[in-house]
C-alpha cells in the first residue's frame, strides 16, 4: 500500500527529503524481491553516507531486484505520521515499509540503535524478532556497528558483517529465488553466504567470518550517485580510493576490522571520478579512504582530476592526511588557492602516549607540518586528540596544551592572523582492538578532565577549545562494548521517548531505563580479561586475538609497530587473504 503525502509536503520543513525524486533515483515496478534499505537518521545525514550511495547503486544493478531508500522523518513529519497513522514509507515508491521482503539497517554509529526501534515502531512493525510474523519483512542490519552483534540480537532476523558489494548481491538473488519461500526457508538458503549471521540458526560457538571485498577493481561500480534537492552535511561525490589502513593505530577500530589494505587502481579511480562528475554534475569529489595521502598514486590522481576537470573548476577534498611536510604539498594542490583549514590528528598531547597508541607521529613531523602549512597560506589550524586513552596522566593532559601552544608560538610568528582550534574526544575502547581489555573513563573522570582542560586553555589567545559531550561518549561505550542485556537497555530505553540522540538529550532517560533493569555501567566500562570470551568474539574480522594482545603488551612497553606497507607483522589477515599486503597499485 502507497501513502500519500501530497496534503502535508507544504506543511513540513525541507519536504524535498520525502519526494524520492532525486536525479540518479530508481523507480522499478516490476521486480521479483523488493528491499527497502533504512538510514536510521535524519535525511541530509543519511544521504551523506559512502555506504548508502554504493549499495543503491550497485544492488539496483541487480535484473529483478529493487532496493529504495527510507529515513527518520523530522519531528513534524514524525508528529503528523502519529497523529494520522500514517506507516513509515520508502521514499521512492511512497509503499509501507512493511510491504518490502526486506529491510536493511545501515549502522555506522551506536547512538543510531534506539532510531532503529523508532523507525521499526513508526512502520507499525513488532521490535523484538520472535514478535514477527509471515506478515512482516526480514529485517537486517549492517555497518561497522554491528561488528559487536549482542546489543542487536533480539531485533533482527541477521546482520551482515563486513563489505557488503558481494554478499548483498548474492543476498539479492538469494531473494529473488526463494520469492514465494517462507522466512525461514530464506534464512536458510542466506545462512552460508560469508559474513551472514543468523542468530536464530546460529549454534553460538561457529564463529562468523566477515565478510571481505578482495579487489576494489573488480566489484561493480557506483557511477550514478544520488543527487538530492535539498542541502546534505557531505553535498559532494565521493569516490573510494582504498579501503583499510596500514598504520596500525591501537585505539582505532577502523584500521583493524577493514583490513587489508586494497587500492582501486589510478585508472579506474580516474574513470570512476570521470563518471561520477559527469553523471551528477557536481563541482567537488571527495577522495575517501581511511589514510587517504597513503594511496600510493595520490599524487598522479589529484593532478589527473585537475588535468580532466580543471576548465569546471572541481574541487578536491582529502578527508584525512597524514601529518608531514608531503601533505601540505597534496594540500596545495587540491585547495586551487583557497585556504580554509587544515587539519592534524595527532590524538595526544605526549610523545609517550602517542607511542603508547602507535601513532607515529613525532613533535617535530607535528612542527614542521604546521608551519609548512601556514607558509604555504593557512590562517586556520584544526588539532584532535583525545583523552581517556590508556595508560594516560595528567602529564599528557597537559601536553596537550604544551604542544598546541608551541605550534602557536611558532606560527604566529609568520602571521599573527592564525587561529587554531583544539578538538578533544572521549577514547572508548571499542572491540576488535589492541584496547578492547581497557576500562574506559567514568562519567566522573570525563568531567573532571573536561573541566582541567577548559582551565588551562581559558587565557590562550586565538585558540578554541571544543570538547565532546562526556554523556554522549558515555552512552556510546556502553553500547559499543555491549551484550545482549544491552538490547533491553535500548529497547526500554526508546520506550521511555529515547531517540535521536545526536539532536537532544537523553542521558537521564537512559539512565533511568538502566536503573530500571538493574544494570551497572561499571560492568561495561570495566577492565577486561584478556582470556574471557568477550560478547564480541563471535565475529572473526580476520585479524587474531593474539595480535590484539601483541600489540596491546607492546603498549605497556612504549613500543611502536611498523606500518603493515613495510613488513608484516602477523596479525591472522594473510590465513583468509593470502595477498594480503600486496593489493595496492604498485605502478607510479
Amino acid at each position: 500500500m502507497k501513502v500519500n503525502l501530497s496534503k502535508y509536503l507544504l506543511s513540513v520543513e525541507k519536504p524535498a527529503q520525502y519526494l524520492g525524486n532525486e536525479i540518479n533515483s530508481y523507480h522499478k515496478t516490476n521486480a521479483k524481491a523488493r528491499m527497502c534499505l533504512v538510514f536510521p537518521d535524519l535525511y541530509e545525514v543519511g544521504m551523506s553516507n559512502l555506504g548508502i550511495k554504493i549499495l543503491y547503486s550497485i544492488l539496483n544493478k541487480v535484473e529483478d531486484f529493487s532496493l529504495e531508500r527510507g529515513f527518520l522523518p523530522m519531528e513534524d513529519m514524525e508528529e503528523i505520521i502519529r497523529r494520522d497513522n500514517i506507516p513509515l514509507f520508502a521514499v521512492e515508491s511512497k509503499s509501507e515499509l512493511n510491504d518490502f521482503d526486506i529491510l536493511g539497517f545501515s549502522l555506522s554509529y551506536e547512538m543510531s540503535y534506539p532510531n532503529v526501534l523508532n523507525a521499526l515502531d513508526l512502520a507499525g512493525i513488532p521490535l523484538r524478532r520472535e514478535e514477527r510474523t509471515e506478515e512482516h519483512p526480514l529485517i537486517m542490519a549492517g555497518g561497522t556497528c554491528v561488528m559487536n552483534p549482542a546489543p542487536l540480537k533480539k531485533f533482527v532476523d541477521f546482520l551482515m558483517i563486513g563489505d557488503g558489494e558481494e554478499t548483498m548481491v548474492q543476498m539479492a538473488k538469494i531473494l529473488i529465488e526463494n520469492k514465494d519461500k517462507t522466512k525461514i526457508e530464506k534464512l536458510k538458503a542466506l545462512k552460508d553466504i560469508e559474513g551472514i549471521y543468523i542468530p536464530s540458526l546460529h549454534d553460538g560457538k561457529t564463529k562468523v567470518k566477515r565478510a571481505i571485498l578482495r579487489d576494489l577493481n573488480k566489484s561493480d561500480s557506483y557511477e550514478k550517485q544520488l543527487v538530492p534537492y535539498m542541502s546534505i552535511v557531505h553535498d559532494r561525490a565521493t569516490i573510494e580510493i582504498q579501503r583499510g589502513c596500514t598504520r596500525g593505530c591501537r585505539f582505532c577500530q577502523a584500521g583493524i576490522v577493514y583490513r587489508p589494505v586494497r587500492e582501486r587502481t589510478l585508472e579506474n579511480n580516474i574513470k570512476l571520478i570521470d563518471e561520477v562528475l559527469d553523471n551528477t554534475g557536481y563541482g567537488e569529489v571527495s577522495l575517501s579512504s581511511l589514510s587517504s595521502s597513503d594511496y600510493t598514486n595520490i599524487d598522479s590522481l589529484i593532478l589527473s582530476i585537475k588535468e580532466n576537470h580543471g576548465e569546471d573548476s572541481v574541487g578536491v577534498s582529502l578527508p584525512s592526511l597524514r601529518m608531514n611536510t608531503h601533505s601540505v604539498d597534496v594540500a596545495q594542490i587540491i585547495s586551487g588557492g583557497k585556504r580554509t583549514g587544515f587539519t592534524f590528528a595527532p590524538e595526544a598531547g605526549t610523545q609517550r602516549l602517542r607511542d603508547i597508541i602507535n601513532k607515529g607521529v613525532t613533535e617535530e613531523e607535528i612542527m614542521d607540518t604546521a608551519l609548512a602549512a601556514v607558509k604555504a597560506g593557512w590562517i586556520s589550524l584544526k588539532f584532535y586528540f583525545m583523552i581517556g586513552l590508556p595508560f594516560e596522566t595528567m602529564e599528557d593532559i597537559n601536553g596537550i596544551y604544551d604542544l598546541v601552544k608551541k605550534v602557536s608560538i611558532a606560527c604566529r610568528k609568520i602571521n599573527r592572523r592564525l587561529n587554531i582550534t583544539v578538538s578533544v574526544a572521549n577514547f572508548i575502547p571499542k572491540p576488535h582492538t589492541p584496547f578492547e581489555f581497557c576500562k574506559q573513563m567514568s562519567m566522573e573522570e570525563m568531567l573532571e578532565k573536561k573541566k582541567y582542560l577548559r582551565n588551562i586553555f581559558a587565557k590562550a589567545k586565538g585558540i578554541s577549545l571544543k570538547i565532546h559531550s562526556p554523556k554522549k561518549s558515555f552512552l556510546e561505550g556502553l553500547i559499543s562494548r555491549g551484550d545482549e542485556r544491552t538490547g533491553d537497555l535500548i529497547e526500554l530505553a526508546f520506550k521511555k521517548g529515547v531517540k535521536l540522540d545526536d539532536y537532544r538529550d537523553n542521558y537521564d532517560i537512559w539512565m533511568a531505563a538502566m536503573d530500571e533493569l538493574g544494570m551497572s555501567w561499571e560492568d561495561y566500562f570495566k577492565r577486561r580479561d584478556m582470556k574471557q570470551e568477550l560478547p564480541w568474539d563471535i565475529v572473526d574480522i580476520g585479524v587474531s586475538k593474539e595480535f590484539l594482545i601483541e600489540e596491546y603488551e607492546k603498549a605497556l612497553k612504549i613500543q611502536l609497530s611498523q606500518d603493515c606497507r613495510q613488513e608484516c607483522l602477523g596479525c591472522g589477515m594473510k590465513r583468509i587473504v593470502p595477498e594480503c599486503g600486496t593489493i595496492i597499485d604498485t605502478r607510479k
